[in-house]
């Protein structure tokens, strides 16, 4: 069975159960894609250079083997530009690192895949979805047109579904929670960023379709 390494940050992440109902689309994909092993490696508050830095890929590295894909999800840290460790200039270091990446899947024979970040829930007093991410995502846009990486534009794919609903209709899909609701959360919680579980099957499904539509990924992949 094929193998799919995710690498990003909090969106796309794995969380304990006590943390619920707080998910990353990259823990549940698993049941969107059944035909492939998922391996999600995706850590929280990681940027493109802090995930490398702190020594987060050295065991994708060592498990990639040719025929693995390499999903490259990074954007909503690295514009955290009061954080050194994590800020990288989108079009310069950010650039370089995902290449880092590429080029580490690639001399593996693994296929790298360029995911642009997800879309934060910020809309303004009229109800219209606000840019969260600056340039990061036309940055990989163009790093993937330039190299010939395959990518899936989930800025965009996100963007669109959050536009086709009412904005405090989103907010079952994030961490939009009551206080006392959940042990874990006793004041409960106002995120625009991270999502519900109902929330990261929305974002795994479109990815997935998405994968299919583009030619990246078998459509038997999606059923058992």
């Amino acid at each position: 069975m094929t193998r799919i390494f995710l690498i990003g940050d909090s969106t796309m992440s794995t969380y304990p159960e006590a943390r619920y109902p707080r998910m990353g689309w990259g823990q549940v994909l698993q049941d969107y894609i059944p035909g492939a092993e998922i391996r999600n490696h995706a850590v929280p508050g990681r940027s493109t250079k802090s995930f490398y830095e702190q020594g987060h890929f050295e065991e994708v590295e060592e498990l990639l083997q040719e025929g693995d894909f390499l999903f490259i999800q990074f954007g909503h840290n690295d514009s955290k530009k009061d954080d050194p460790i994590r800020f990288t200039n989108p079009w310069s270091d950010y650039q370089d690192n995902l290449k880092m990446y590429i080029d580490a899947a690639l001399s593996k024979q693994a296929r790298p895949i360029l995911l642009t970040p997800v879309a934060r829930r910020y809309f303004d007093e009229s109800g219209n979805l606000i840019d969260a991410h600056g340039d990061y995502p036309k940055s990989m846009r163009k790093l993937a047109a330039d190299l010939d990486i395959p990518l899936v534009d989930v800025t965009h794919l996100s963007e669109a579904w959050l536009r086709k609903q009412q904005p405090e209709a989103t907010k079952q899909f994030f961490m939009w929670l009551s206080p006392g609701e959940y042990d874990y959360y006793p004041e409960g919680s106002e995120d625009n960023t991270h999502f519900t579980e109902k929330g990261s099957h929305e974002i795994a499904k479109i990815t997935a379709n998405a994968l299919v539509e583009k030619g990246i990924i078998p459509p038997r992949w999606m059923t058992v």
